[in-house]
């Protein structure tokens, strides 16, 4: 009797709702599913699922034994995570996900120091600017730039990351010059889509009070290093983290807009599943870059 396999099976089951696509996830055949699913019920005697030509649906009993079981496999991969830590140490393979721009500029120096400390590590990368489900699509961890949702996953803060507003030499000559921030509203802007409000601009006095301007939307893409070319070429405002405009601003493509105003920072965080023993590798990763990005300038 392999109870876990049983567990884990059901648990696909339940969510993929059909017996077929259960199957293909498992990659088995549909009719060893169902085997498997008419002894569980025979050793439980208890019916499960209801089934009907389109979906099957949980019993009473079958939500039951999904969250029991759930909670059961939580603690069987995390026996076997702590097993293998003492026997492995800080070995083995970490999925991590991170925004794409930020990956490119700032994760290589880290993970390369990473990576020569512990070489029995295997790293997959997926880089890209829309927010991976970690658990569905099984990562250990994830970087994230910005505001985090109410999620259950937990997060760990890395470092502040400042912004910059910037504009080509050529904008600034048409619409300038720009003495204050309120000069901003209405202006042309290109506005990041991932960004909750990225065609806003607020700003904090020197007296503490709060300023804001809405730019007039020119351009929107989920991706800051076009934003940043195009604004370089004198299509709008850019606001946005300091290391995608980094490059534009060092050559002169882009001039900064009123560095002395107190525009807002935003965090750097790794999240990670809940979990009743994070990894030693994984956690030796997340530790690894919090040394890194607190040790950086603001600026």
């Amino acid at each position: 009797m392999d109870a876990a396999r049983d567990m884990a099976t059901f648990q696909v089951l339940a969510r993929t709702g059909t017996i077929s696509a259960a199957a293909h996830e498992l990659g088995v055949a549909p009719s060893a599913v169902s085997r498997r699913l008419k002894a569980l019920e025979a050793r439980l005697g208890i019916e499960l699922v209801r089934r009907s030509t389109r979906a099957m649906v949980l019993t009473p009993a079958g939500e039951a034994y999904l969250a029991r079981s759930k909670d059961l496999l939580k603690s069987i991969d995390a026996l076997e995570e702590e097993m293998r830590d003492e026997s492995l140490g800080v070995a083995g393979p970490i999925r991590m996900a991170a925004p794409l721009s930020f990956g490119l500029c700032a994760l290589p120096d880290p993970l390369d120091a990473f990576l020569k400390a512990h070489p029995a590590i295997s790293l997959e990368m997926d880089l890209r600017d829309d927010q991976v489900d970690l658990v569905r699509e099984g990562f250990d961890l994830a970087l994230r730039i910005g505001e985090l949702p109410p999620s259950t996953l937990i997060a760990k803060k890395l470092t502040s990351i400042p912004f910059a507003v910037g504009a080509s030499p050529e904008f600034l000559e048409k619409h300038g010059p720009i003495e204050k921030p309120e000069q901003l509203d209405g202006l042309p802007g290109l506005v990041y889509a991932n960004a909750l409000r990225g065609d806003v601009l607020n700003w904090t006095n020197e007296d503490g009070s709060e300023g804001r301007a809405q730019l007039t939307r020119t351009l929107v893409a989920n991706n800051g290093d076009i934003l940043a070319a195009l604004a370089a070429k004198g299509h709008g405002i850019y606001a946005a983290p300091r290391f995608i405009l980094a490059g534009q601003l060092n050559r002169g493509e882009l001039l900064p807009v009123l560095p002395d105003v107190g525009w807002p920072e935003t965090a750097l965080h790794a999240v990670w599943p809940p979990t009743d023993h994070l990894p030693a590798r994984v956690r030796a990763l997340i530790d690894s870059l919090a040394a890194h990005f607190s040790g950086l300038p603001r600026r």
